[in-house]
């Protein structure tokens, strides 16, 4: 054993090196094989599955995306105006109808004259939906806003109505004024007998119970004219 030793130290340095670095280099390559076994080893599943869970992930973003530029799409805007109590823009599903928009502002004044509405109207994106009151009269373009009127229906439909006559009216035409119930109307036919005819609407004013208020929301509805 010694023999041994001496000779192998005793060989040329260049030699001597050679001889260590071969084992230590084929040690190197052993273990860069056994890894790349290792790697052909592991479940093709297992690699997938990473590239199968982004995959999934991003279909999901994507849908996720899709259902709310979706939901986005199938709002429409409704702009409300009128005899409503809460006018104003409004947004819709296009399955809604004229009905839904006026819940939604807070249902019909009491001035309101809803014969002239449609509820049952499909809405449209952008639409302007205009509620006259009762004996207002309208332009055309509101009435087609309103009910959807073609150009035919609009010209078969009367849409003026004659204001009642302060001076002539009698009790029940009286009481078609908003607001004038049987009690307001019989007391105008007694101040009309005892002061004669009105000379404006605001004489209103002097009839217990009827204010500026009053006055100013029936205007439109009445007249003084002298027949």
């Amino acid at each position: 054993m010694k023999k041994i030793y001496q000779r192998i130290f005793s060989l040329p340095q260049r030699v001597f090196y050679c001889i260590l670095i071969i084992p230590v280099f084929i040690l190197i390559i052993g273990g860069f094989l056994y890894l790349k076994k290792e790697e052909y080893l592991i479940p093709t599943s297992s690699k997938e599955r990473p590239l199968i869970e982004s995959f999934q992930e991003n279909q999901s973003f994507k849908a996720s995306n899709e259902k709310i530029s979706e939901t986005s799409d199938s709002l429409i805007y409704v702009d409300v105006k009128g005899a409503v109590n809460r006018p104003g823009m409004y947004s819709f599903s296009i399955k809604d109808r004229v009905f839904d928009v006026i819940k939604k502002a807070g249902g019909l004044t009491e001035f309101a004259d809803e014969k002239r509405i449609n509820l049952a109207s499909k809405l449209t994106d952008q639409q302007l939906l205009y509620v006259p009151t009762v004996g207002e009269e309208l332009s055309n373009e509101q009435i087609l806003n309103t009910n959807e009127l073609t150009a035919t229906e609009l010209s078969k439909k009367k849409v003026d109505k004659e204001k009642i006559n302060l001076n002539t009216a009698e009790l029940s035409q009286l009481q078609e004024i908003p607001g004038i119930g049987e009690k307001k109307a019989q007391e105008i036919i007694q101040y009309r007998k005892e002061h004669g005819s009105f000379k404006n609407v605001e004489e209103l004013q002097e009839i217990s119970g009827i204010g500026e208020k009053t006055v100013e929301k029936i205007k439109n509805f009445i007249t003084i004219a002298i027949e």
